[in-house]
């Protein structure tokens, strides 16, 4: 009958030694305890008889698997062989899952084995066991004594079912593994078909490669059953023969039996359970004590590398795990290995899934802790599980790894068939230890990149430092040129200064010079060319030549005069006050014959209130009329040209503005970048009855910005230009 452990989430299988007194039950039960448990961490329970005792234990080293979540456990028993202890046997016999059959392999035993096999047979019935459905294994022991039966008529005697049979001798050990490691996988299959797992399953099937898988080395192992050189064994021994009722009665003997056994099962669970408990609380003081020995040393790394080695060091450690490996999310994005243990490759993450993705970054993207185990026939198992079992694992757990807010990437551990499997406390365990390597990861990281950014900083403080002494010796030698080249420029400047003054004097002297006369020529010639007194047609000729002669030098000389204002020639730059009338008489009269020859009304509109501006009067004369000059010859003939003043305010100061308004050609869109230009006179110059140097705007713009303001030009929609003239006052 199965027992399950709800506490403790274990079924216990029963298994049961029955034989002949003195077949070597008790020995063999003991070298099996001595060969699962060295370290006897579990004790032997016995119940003390004349000749034979009853042994009990628990078999808590071995780890079976999982059927339904629960862990398989097993308890083994003997019996007493002796006739008059039947009540104990039945009483043993109860609930069993299996039964070893231990016969005696001398001749003079022959009827015994026989008799103790019916018994056996008897037992079952009165527990009401089916001896066909129970698993059954035989062991042929003290095959070591003379006088040995063959063991093919122990099988014709007792083996009627063709069930397994191992020759053995107990004393040495010989065979005792090999049979207790078939019946425990018997019953393993039986237990598991009374679960309803089936038989033939692949859940079956794992079940009994990690039970073959945990009993192996136990049977390949040759442990020594010397009494001088074992180990002494503990035993809890019953020792009163006599037990009352609540009643105070006196038990009858099967009753006394029956309450001797009972009293014994209940003290080996009790014991059990002591025993686990005290393997847990050992198992968290180690496991508390690793924690802080990690986080002491992995709190002085100040390599990453090794902060995440130290990592699986200790999971591998702590955990007992077969494999671990830390998966990190580099600039690329892509999860990738980047610390290995105990595996070729992380099977999450070289698993993909439908999409193509890892299945690790699935586990990484939930951002929780998981614990995952192998399917035990419940249900379809989910990919991450099917992956365990096809790596030979029974558990794993991934972890994520935070880092300031964000994941750097996950540690994963894998437990085998060889070590035990993965709980919860497994999980809490490795979320701290992940938790704290991600926190000295980073400030490894960060302490990485500092003393990087150090090193960065020095060499190139020592590489600047060396390139700053080289550009002061290259400074100091330039100085040095640019000295001597400053010297060389001062004497240069000076010269050219002196041949600059020498320039303005000269033009100033030519235009003083030759002013008077030309004006004296022109104003001659035409009064000649006027006067009826020339009657000669040659003669005539020959006066208009000179007055055409005399105009074309009076331009020439306004050029060299507007030249002068250009190279300043006019020395004395000098803010006074002008009146319009003033105004208009040296800008206004110097043009009316030439606007009276074209026919053009030149018309000046000022506020009355205009009252006196300020500027430099010879300068802005020179310019004003270049500009009004222009208007007038680009005008057609019987045009109009306008000259217009007025106060304005820009940026909250008192400016004076010119405008001169021509209704000629305009300007093309292309010259207009140009009309600025020295001795630019455009596309349309060839309309202008003037004949000058094309300086007239470029001197308009060189006056009124040494005044501090602006020249503007730009067509008029109706025709014609208006060129903008304006400076603060």
């Amino acid at each position: 009958m199965v027992q399950f452990d709800n506490q403790y989430r274990q079924v216990k299988i029963k298994v049961v030694y029955y034989g002949p007194a003195l077949g070597g039950k008790t020995t063999c039960l003991q070298h099996i305890h001595r060969v699962t448990d060295p370290q006897q961490r579990t004790r032997l329970y016995s119940l003390n008889t004349a000749q034979d005792r009853t042994l009990f234990f628990d078999l808590l080293a071995l780890e079976l698997g999982r059927i339904r979540g629960f862990r398989l456990a097993l308890q083994l028993y003997t019996v007493p062989g002796q006739v008059q202890y039947n009540a104990t046997r039945r009483a043993v016999l109860s609930g069993a899952d299996a039964i070893v059959f231990v016969a005696d392999s001398q001749a003079s035993q022959r009827e015994a084995n026989v008799k103790s096999l019916a018994n056996l047979w008897e037992n079952l019935a009165a527990n009401g066991l089916e001896s066909e459905h129970l698993p059954l294994v035989f062991q042929y022991n003290k095959r070591d004594l003379p006088d040995v039966l063959p063991v093919a008529e122990m099988e014709s005697d007792l083996n009627v079912t063709g069930a397994s049979a191992f020759p053995s001798v107990a004393i040495t050990g010989e065979g005792v593994m090999e049979a207790f490691a078939a019946v425990t996988e018997a019953a393993l299959v039986s237990v598991a078909d009374k679960l309803g797992v089936g038989t033939g399953t692949p859940v079956l099937q794992r079940l009994r490669e990690q039970t073959r898988a945990a009993l192996r080395p136990f049977v390949e192992a040759r442990i020594s059953t010397d009494r001088d050189t074992a180990p002494p064994e503990e035993h809890v021994t019953i020792l009163k023969p006599e037990l009352t009722s609540a009643a105070g009665e006196t038990l009858t003997r099967d009753a006394l039996v029956e309450e001797a056994v009972r009293a014994n099962v209940l003290m080996t669970d009790l014991n059990v359970r002591l025993e686990t408990l005290q393997k847990q609380l050992e198992r968290k003081v180690r496991i508390l004590r690793g924690v802080s020995d990690f986080v002491r040393a992995a709190g002085e790394e100040r390599d990453p590398q090794d902060v995440f080695s130290r990592l699986l060091d200790d999971v591998v450690g702590l955990l007992d795990v077969q494999a671990a490996a830390v998966l990190l999310v580099p600039g690329s994005g892509q999860l990738k290995e980047a610390l290995v243990r105990g595996m070729a490759r992380d099977p999450w993450l070289a698993t993909t899934d439908e999409a193509g993705e890892p299945l690790a970054l699935g586990l990484l993207e939930d951002r929780q802790p998981r614990l995952v185990t192998v399917a035990d026939g419940e249900g379809d198992p989910e990919p991450v599980e099917e992956v365990l079992e096809r790596a030979g694992y029974r558990s794993g757990l991934a972890v994520p790894l935070p880092v300031q807010g964000r994941l750097a990437g996950m540690l994963t551990a894998y437990a085998g068939a060889s070590g035990p499997e993965l709980e919860e406390e497994d999980l809490q365990l490795a979320t701290v230890l992940a938790s704290t390597a991600a926190v000295v990861y980073a400030n490894a990281v960060a302490w990485k990149r500092l003393s990087e950014a150090n090193r960065d900083l020095e060499d190139q403080v020592a590489r600047r430092t060396g390139e700053l002494e080289d550009t002061l010796d290259e400074v100091r030698k330039l100085a040095a040129e640019l000295t001597q080249k400053n010297a060389l420029l001062e004497e240069a400047y000076a010269a050219l200064a002196s041949t600059d003054s020498l320039k303005r004097d000269l033009i100033g002297r030519i235009s003083a010079e030759l002013k008077e006369p030309v004006s004296s020529l022109v104003t001659a010639s035409r009064i000649l060319a006027g006067s009826g007194e020339i009657v000669s047609p040659k003669a005539r000729r020959l006066v208009e030549v000179v007055r055409e002669e005399a105009d074309r030098l009076g331009e020439m000389m306004e050029g060299v005069a507007q030249a002068g204002v250009l190279v300043g020639a006019i020395p004395d730059f000098e803010i006074t006050e002008i009146t319009l009338p003033e105004l208009m008489r040296n800008v206004v009269t110097p043009l009316r014959e030439l606007a009276d020859g074209r026919h053009v009304e030149v018309h000046v509109r000022a506020p009355s209130d205009l009252g006196a501006i300020r500027c430099d009067a010879a300068s802005m004369f020179v310019a004003l009329r270049a500009v009004l000059k222009n208007a007038i010859e680009f005008s057609d003939e019987g045009g109009e040209v306008e000259l217009q003043l007025q106060r304005i305010v820009h940026e909250g100061t008192p400016w004076v503005m010119v405008r001169v308004l021509d209704a000629g050609p305009g300007v093309p869109e292309d010259d207009l970048p140009h009309v600025f230009e020295p001795f630019w006179k455009g596309r349309n110059a060839s309309m202008a009855t003037g004949r000058g140097l094309g300086l007239g705007l470029t001197i308009a713009r060189s006056v009124v910005e040494r005044h501090g303001g602006r020249v503007v030009l730009k067509n008029r929609q109706s025709g014609g230009t208006a060129v903008e003239l304006a400076w603060p006052e």
